[in-house]
């Protein structure tokens, strides 16, 4: 039987990356294989639990709601990254035809790209608008997502002129 790597043997408890909208993740440890929303949550130590959101960023790429008495098997290779936010509603985003969530109503260049899973030194990253010209989003510059509807994202290599004299 194969270990899962985010146990630590001589603790008992499992190792779970957590970060806010930011994607700056931090270690924290729990030591239920299968812990709620609810228990992770209060192991960052933001209280009271009913004021946060939990994403569950999955092996696949995806975000997942994790309710507050929802459970993930941490035993499950890939079930270790979580989001964890202040905020009371979730808005929807679609990038390079995946749909998402996100706690915020603002989401970053970085975010966008990390989602995406494509390197920002080589990819820029747009909204499409419908009734006017896409537009870039650039660090410093979040996107606005509304509360109705879905805001639509796509990613395009940068061009380079590496090679060319």
């Amino acid at each position: 039987m194969q270990q899962n790597q985010s146990v630590t043997p001589e603790s008992g408890a499992f190792r779970i990356l957590v970060a806010g909208t930011d994607l700056q993740f931090h270690d924290f440890r729990v030591a239920d294989p299968v812990p709620t929303g609810r228990q992770i949550i209060e192991v960052t130590g933001s209280r009271p639990a009913d004021e946060f959101i939990v994403l569950e960023w999955l092996k696949d790429g995806d975000l997942e709601e994790l309710e507050l008495d929802e459970t993930t098997d941490l035993r499950t290779p890939g079930a270790e990254r979580f989001i964890v936010s202040h905020s009371s509603e979730l808005f929807k985003f679609e990038i390079d035809g995946k749909r998402h969530s996100w706690p915020d109503k603002t989401i970053t260049r970085e975010a966008l790209l990390a989602i995406a899973q494509q390197d920002p030194a080589k990819f820029s990253v747009w909204q499409e608008f419908q009734k006017k010209p896409d537009e870039e989003i650039i660090t410093g510059h979040p996107a606005h997502l509304e509360p109705e509807g879905v805001e639509r994202f796509y990613t395009v290599m940068k061009h380079t002129t590496e090679g060319l004299l």
